[in-house]
């Protein structure tokens, strides 16, 4: 009687340690293109987003890089650019990624966080359980040298 109970606690556990384990990787990740851009914003003029973007790709290794969406890096006092005249040394530069989630519930046809292009999300007494698609998200903020 008590197995059932048991096996969903298990995949409920298996599938959180998943969700955190991609939320850990995306947050190294976002701190890795962050570091970048704090580093070597100024000396890298326009590149020094693409830099910040690919340091970015690059350092979540055990995700798909093609879906991860970076959002565009802000900056306080730069308007939202990155050419070279625009980074301000000592400016706050924020980096955003999101990541999507996949939780299908074994045995159904539930996914509680479908990735973008599959099945919407289930309603439950009219909450939707997954409001969005990318349910792991990272920002991190750096001072431009």
């Amino acid at each position: 009687m008590v197995l059932p109970f048991l096996g969903m606690m298990l995949v409920g556990i298996i599938f959180g340690g998943i969700t955190f384990f991609n939320y850990a990787e995306l947050a190294n990740a976002v701190n890795a293109g962050a570091r970048e851009l704090g580093e070597n914003g100024r000396d890298q003029g326009a590149n020094a987003c693409v830099m910040a973007n690919t340091a970015l790709t690059t350092a979540a290794g055990n995700l798909n890089s093609s879906q991860i969406t970076i959002a565009k890096e802000s900056f306080a006092n730069s308007k939202d650019s990155c050419s070279a005249t625009l980074l301000i040394q000592g400016d706050a530069g924020t980096v955003t990624a999101t990541y999507p989630c996949n939780l299908p519930i074994p045995f159904t046809t539930i996914n509680l966080c479908p990735m973008p292009g599959g099945a919407s999300s289930p309603v439950v007494n009219g909450v939707t359980l997954c409001p969005s698609t990318y349910c792991i998200s990272a920002t991190t903020t750096v001072y431009i040298e």
